[in-house]
């Protein structure tokens, strides 16, 4: 699990990461600590069924062959063998990879009813660094805007 580590405030945060989550300075020049995802491969002898390195089976981080325990999470060190690699830390902790699911809808349908909810949460979302929450932010600002002009047409109708 490679982390940026914020040179203002120490915070811990993802390898992709251009601005800190704890103090929302610039990391973009900062060097990640640990292994990259990237290079995060697992070597399987097949004929002897052993990995010819140690991860950890919690971050993905390699063991070095003396450690017990991972020096990165502190999980201890397993000998059963892993097949596939699993996501990382972050990306567990984060919701994966398909989205917001439930928050979404629940946003789209607070718009409904309240526009002006779709327009500030999807002007923040549109300005983000992740390009799902980008796209959910122009579908909440798109949509807030379709329910103002809706409204004023159904007001000038009634009155």
């Amino acid at each position: 699990m490679a982390v940026k580590v914020c040179n203002q405030c120490g915070e811990d945060n993802s390898e992709s990461a251009t601005v800190c989550v704890g103090c929302s300075s610039s990391i973009k020049d900062v060097k990640p600590v640990g292994t990259l995802n990237s290079e995060k491969t697992e070597e399987v002898d097949l004929k002897s069924k052993s990995k010819s390195s140690r991860i950890c089976s919690h971050c993905n981080e390699r063991f070095n062959a003396n450690e017990t325990k991972c020096r990165y999470c502190g999980t201890p060190y397993s000998s059963k063998i892993m097949t596939s690699t699993t996501s990382s830390y972050y990306e567990n902790n984060q919701g994966g990879g398909d989205g917001f699911g439930c928050a979404t809808v629940l946003l789209f349908i607070a718009t409904f009813f309240i526009p002006l909810v779709g327009l500030i949460v999807g002007g923040i979302f549109a300005f983000n660094d992740d390009p799902d929450k980008q796209s959910i932010g122009k579908g909440l600002l798109i949509f807030g805007l379709i329910m103002v002009v809706l409204s004023i047409i159904g007001y000038a109708l009634i009155f």
